[in-house]
């Protein structure tokens, strides 16, 4: 300080009294000064250290923590002041939705702080939430280990845990949280969790305490139930809805309980046999609901809206035709909505007007598969003679997303309650609603349900009939559908040519090897990229014939995000595998979810892509396509399981189409292992792509459609 020149000590002397008035701006300005005049002022550097901590102006703070540092090696305090630093940017930078810049911060912070525990739970979390589970999981540890009344972190773990396999140590830390009386939340996470782990017993256990225990509970509870199905416990699920029953009064809620008790449907089967008992079973309680809630027994209890909404997702999955119980569910939602909701029970008529108003209703305009197969109806539509309007359920938006508000003549988005967005969708006063995957999204059906426009529509994105005698028109592929069609939909049935669409293809990344991808070095690679609920039990037995005529086979599936799912999945495959004499470590790799890109360079690294019976591929089957994989199918009865088989004879690749389950197996064996076959095909593949997936034919079709619906 002594040795500072006169204009240098004025200014330290400046800083010394803003820091001690709590100027802290001011503070920060005149040690930078001082330091101006001599940078190896100590005093002047603490100031300014001092200053910039208060402002929480962390990356100022930085170099004089470091300059700090480099003169005092042994002043742990100061490194764990670098260490809060680099933690406050990590957070920064999270809050911006920098993954990256937020996780390299926090790695910084733990090198300089190894008991920044915050930092290190951060960067665990972080880790976990991109899907790095293995990699998070010591992280988390040692924030267990050092703070064991940190629950948060243990919960933390056990998500990580879950993820790995490691459901035994997830199931020790949740038990030991929950016997903590944590709070309501995180005993509801708890049981999800356990859930996950396969711990059904200790989840519905403690499912049970909290739902007397906590009435407010109710809308969880029953998210719980649908989680405990769809993991394959009907029966627990069913048992926790009575309980739930016997808790409340309200009309709306129960009418939810029961709808669920009813209709809930699991996403997997054991075999076929309890596919056939479960589809049985919800065909005759899809009965005594319709005829217990009928519209004199609405009327004399007016639940609301909300309370009616569901959709029959899972039911499409049993391959079975759907008709007879979408039509049967989907007339009671018709009649039960003007019930509730009687503004609208009157619809208004179409008015004539040159520029007709088309609203494109969806929850699933972004990069998807409904995103890819009909962004170019929206921008070809947006281009022409109609007014669009893209109508957003829900509130989720993407880089397709804004792409696609770019051809709209106007947007809105549908947020609230049944009614608050079926008003606004009415007040549009749109000649045409058409709804491209109706059926996937409770929200977007119990809309549809209502006659919120003269004419309404809807199209394959959920390759399965409305059951609604409020949609006009069912758009789909004249290829893809069997001479018998009409039978399936209780709509007019109208076709388009191809695919039906332009299709939105991907953007192919440069190959990568097995290793990098994680892929067995080893074998002949046939891909099955189909989510598992969607593998019905009848492909176990095709599975099973492939490896036994390919030694080195090797099937590649994805896991998903649902633990439960793949347990059971595993486990089926598992029976059915060591029937035959093998084992599915032998023959199965179960991969993590990836990102697109990756997906596609799987893709390129595997030798065929095996389409699944009952529910071919669409989005699938073009990506394989796009990567050059060939693509085995076997045509179901239903629009749903023909999908490869249209775009197959479209390019002419016909004699990648077997008769019948076992001709699937054996052509993709021959297939995957002739690489001479698979380059004739590729060529093929390369010749014609073009022209399946990017001709503008459907779109002009599309329009000649859309008028005839309006006429």
């Amino acid at each position: 300080m002594n040795n500072l020149p006169a204009s240098g000590s004025a200014a330290l002397e400046r800083a010394r009294i803003a820091l001690a008035s709590a100027d802290f701006p001011n503070a920060f300005a005149s040690a930078t000064d001082a330091l101006a005049a001599e940078p190896n002022s100590i005093e002047a550097r603490v100031l300014r250290l001092n200053a910039a901590l208060k402002l929480e102006r962390w990356q100022d703070a930085i170099p004089d923590l470091e300059k700090l540092i480099a003169a005092q090696p042994h002043q742990t305090k100061l490194r764990r002041g670098l260490a809060v630093c680099w933690l406050r940017i990590g957070n920064a930078f999270k809050a911006q939705g920098d993954s990256a810049s937020s996780e390299q911060s926090y790695r910084k912070a733990v090198d300089e702080d190894p008991r920044n525990f915050d930092a290190l739970y951060n960067l665990g979390s972080l880790i976990l939430e991109s899907g790095r589970a293995a990699e998070a999981a010591p992280l988390l540890q040692q924030v267990v280990d050092a703070v064991p009344d940190d629950l948060t972190a243990a919960i933390r773990l056990a998500e990580a845990d879950v993820a790995i396999g490691q459901d035994g140590h997830a199931t020790t830390l949740l038990t030991r949280v929950a016997a903590q009386s944590p709070g309501r939340e995180r005993l509801q996470r708890c049981c999800e969790l356990l859930v996950q782990a396969g711990s059904l017993e200790a989840a519905k256990t403690l499912a049970r305490d909290l739902i007397p225990d906590q009435p407010s509970t109710a809308p969880w509870a029953r998210q719980f139930c649908r989680q405990l199905r769809t993991g394959g416990d009907l029966e627990g699920s069913r048992n926790l809805l009575d309980l739930l029953r016997r808790q409340t009064t309200d009309s709306s809620e129960l009418l939810r309980i029961d709808l669920a008790d009813a209709l809930g449907l699991p996403s997997l089967y054991a075999d076929r046999n309890h596919l056939d008992a479960v589809r049985a079973d919800f065909l005759a309680r899809l009965d005594r609901f319709v005829d217990t809630y009928t519209p004199q027994h609405l009327a004399a209890r007016l639940p609301t809206p909300d309370a009616l909404s569901w959709d029959n997702f899972y039911l499409a999955y049993q391959g079975e035709n759907d008709r007879v119980p979408q039509t049967r569910f989907g007339e009671w939602l018709a009649r039960s909505m003007p019930v509730v909701a009687p503004v609208f029970a009157v619809p208004r008529s179409r008015t004539s007007v040159p520029r007709p108003r088309v609203a494109i209703v969806s929850s699933r305009l972004h990069e998807c598969t409904v995103g890819s197969y009909f962004a170019s109806w929206i921008e070809w539509l947006g281009n022409g003679d109609w007014e669009l309007i893209l109508v957003h359920v829900g509130s989720f938006r993407d880089q397709v997303t804004e792409r696609l508000a770019r051809s709209a003549d106007g947007e809105l988005t549908l947020d609230g309650t049944t009614a608050e967005n079926a008003d606004k969708l009415h007040a549009l006063r749109a000649d045409l609603i058409l709804y491209p995957e109706l059926g996937m999204d409770y929200r977007t059906l119990a809309l549809a349900a209502q006659r919120l426009a003269p004419c309404q529509a809807c199209a394959w994105g959920h390759p399965v009939t409305s059951g609604l005698p409020t949609i006009d028109t069912f758009i789909s592929c004249a290829e893809m559908e069997p001479p018998d069609a009409t039978d399936h939909y209780c709509e007019q049935l109208l076709t388009l040519p191809g695919i039906g669409t332009r299709y939105l293809s991907p953007r192919i990344p440069v190959a990568g090897s097995r290793a990098e991808l994680g892929l067995p070095a080893r074998g002949t690679l046939y891909l099955v990229p189909q989510s598992l609920f969607k593998l019905h039990p009848d492909n176990d037995n095709v599975f099973v014939d492939i490896a036994k005529n390919d030694p080195h086979a090797r099937l590649v599936l994805f896991e998903g995000i649902d633990r439960g799912v793949l347990r059971i999945f595993r486990s089926r495959l598992s029976r059915t595998m060591q029937a035959a004499g093998m084992k599915i470590e032998d023959c199965v790799r179960f991969l993590p979810m990836r990102s697109r890109s990756d997906y596609l360079r799987i893709n390129q690294a595997c030798d065929v892509m095996l389409d699944s019976l009952h529910w071919s591929g669409g989005n699938t089957t073009l990506d394989a396509l796009h990567s050059r994989l060939p693509v085995v199918t076997c045509p179901g009865r239903f629009m749903r399981g023909r999908q490869s088989m249209a775009m197959l004879q479209r390019i002419d690749c016909a004699e990648l189409i077997a008769d019948s389950p076992p001709q699937l197996a054996a052509l993709a064996v021959n297939v995957a292992n002739d690489h001479s076959r698979r380059k004739k095909i590729n060529d093929r593949i390369d010749a014609r792509l073009a022209g399946l997936a990017q001709s503008d034919k459907p779109l002009h079709i599309l329009e000649k459609v859309l008028r005839q619906i309006l006429a």
